[in-house]
């Protein structure tokens, strides 16, 4: 069993141990995703696979896609926009294709807490708002979303304590608006490399690191091609639960409430599993070789002024709504 399976089972086998269901399934929900066994959403998708089945009493089997089977999470969202699949975790960033505004979740230190990004996706004015207008325009329900870590950066060579200090490095980027304007805020040159590819494109140097949260990371076992984690905690991550409306709405509301619960139940899962994983596998990371570089204050100031700079140039008035990236940093004052 390896290092995540064990810590996992002690935190939440509990939630997951559930009667035998002998009933046939009357519904089947096709779900895809790009994560792999140990990632905090793979967790939380089996979590909700599981706590469906029990509440529905059998009438609704999730079919599991994981780990890019199905394609990278470009094509999930083409593929849950035409009824390929039922459900998908599509990234806050891709869903501003359709609502601009999604952007904000996964700004570059656009946060200052998960209960800061919390309060924006809660917010009837914003988050509510938002979803609501990706559900008139893109046929797409948000049934829940959970916190997804803070990213930080690694690199296989080079220490970074500045953004002087990741210049001329490539830095592997999500390939959407806001991650590239973050990383260039960094001082890297972002370089958009598809998730699954990640690792091969690490390991051979077609990009010299990378960012994400500690437990993704992990689970990528990106620990073998990457030297130093630097805690930039640039960027807060979130995922949504996804389902096409066109499913939803065939589904009894009985069934739909069973949904809305299973995917409750599963954004608690996957931010417990999240936490405790952050908490724990720093030190793993360590003993397997990574280096911890811990930021100053001061040198985390230099890199937050950089990329919001950056981002404002970027989005502020033009892609987005003049004055809401200072309307989301003044909600923690």
């Amino acid at each position: 069993m390896t290092f995540t399976r064990r810590l996992f089972a002690g935190l939440v086998a509990a939630s997951l141990a559930l009667p035998g269901i002998a009933t046939a399934a009357d519904t089947t929900l096709r779900f895809a995703h790009v994560v792999r066994e140990g990632d905090p959403a793979f967790i939380a998708a089996e979590a909700f696979a599981e706590k469906l089945a029990e509440l529905s009493e059998g009438r609704i089997e999730v079919k599991m896609f994981p780990a890019g089977q199905l394609g990278n999470n470009r094509k999930l969202f083409t593929q849950i926009q035409s009824g390929a699949v039922d459900m998908t975790f599509t990234p806050f960033n891709m869903l501003s294709d359709i609502v601009p505004e999604f952007a904000t979740i996964t700004g570059g230190y656009m946060f200052e807490s998960q209960a800061h990004q919390r309060a924006v996706l809660d917010s009837p004015e914003m988050g509510g708002a938002w979803a609501d207008t990706l559900l008139e325009k893109g046929g797409l329900r948000i049934l829940s979303s959970f916190f997804y870590g803070t990213r930080n950066v690694t690199t296989k060579e080079t220490p970074v304590r500045s953004p002087a200090d990741l210049a001329g490095l490539k830095l592997r980027a999500v390939p959407n608006a806001m991650s590239l304007a973050t990383v260039t805020g960094l001082g890297a040159a972002p370089t958009p490399v598809a998730w699954p590819e990640t690792f091969q494109a690490l390991r051979q140097g077609i990009v010299d690191g990378q960012e994400n949260p500690i437990p993704v990371l992990h689970a990528a076992k990106f620990y073998e091609v990457q030297k130093y984690l630097i805690k930039t905690g640039h960027q807060m991550s979130a995922l949504p639960f996804l389902i096409r409306e066109s499913t939803w709405q065939g589904m009894s509301e009985a069934d739909q409430m069973a949904v809305m619960q299973a995917a409750a139940h599963g954004q608690a899962v996957a931010e417990e599993t999240m936490v405790t994983f952050t908490e724990t596998l720093e030190a793993d990371l360590i003993d397997r070789g990574m280096e911890i570089i811990e930021l100053t204050d001061e040198e985390v100031d230099v890199f937050r002024t950089s990329v919001r700079e950056k981002v404002a140039a970027d989005f502020d008035g033009s892609v987005l709504p003049a004055g809401l990236i200072d309307q989301i940093h003044a909600m923690i004052e």
